[in-house]
């Protein structure tokens, strides 16, 4: 007699293929969101560089800032600009050395006046 080889079953991969439909289906998901994202984040304009497009609420009306030229800030010969950062009607520019404050001018968006300065020492405070 002769002898018939075994069949093997064959395994069933149906799970396996509906497992790699779905992955493929979220990376692609996933890629469309990150491509949105990056294009959204592209195309936004940042308010915080246009001092002259910010807008002065009063209480009644709201006005558009005027241009005010070219103004010239004092910047210590020992120190680098930290940061700016604008609020309200007024530009905050910290002045330091490595990272640690040291001045902060107060600057008018108005007229580019400079208001006022806060000098940071390392004294502390004085206890009377």
């Amino acid at each position: 007699m002769t002898e018939q080889p075994e069949q093997v079953a064959e395994p069933n991969h149906s799970m396996l293929k509906w497992i790699v439909s779905v992955l493929g289906v979220l990376i692609v998901v996933f890629a469309v969101v990150i491509a949105v994202t990056i294009y959204k984040r592209m195309t936004a304009t940042d308010t915080t560089e246009i001092a002259t497009m910010v807008m002065v609420s009063d209480t009644e009306t709201s006005a558009r800032l005027v241009q005010f030229g070219d103004v010239r800030v004092p910047l210590p010969d020992d120190m680098d600009v930290i940061s700016l950062n604008a609020s309200g009607e007024r530009l905050f520019i910290i002045f330091g050395t490595e990272g640690a404050a040291r001045l902060i001018l107060v600057v008018s968006l108005q007229d580019g006046a400079i208001l006022g300065s806060l000098n940071l020492e390392r004294d502390g405070i004085l206890q009377k």
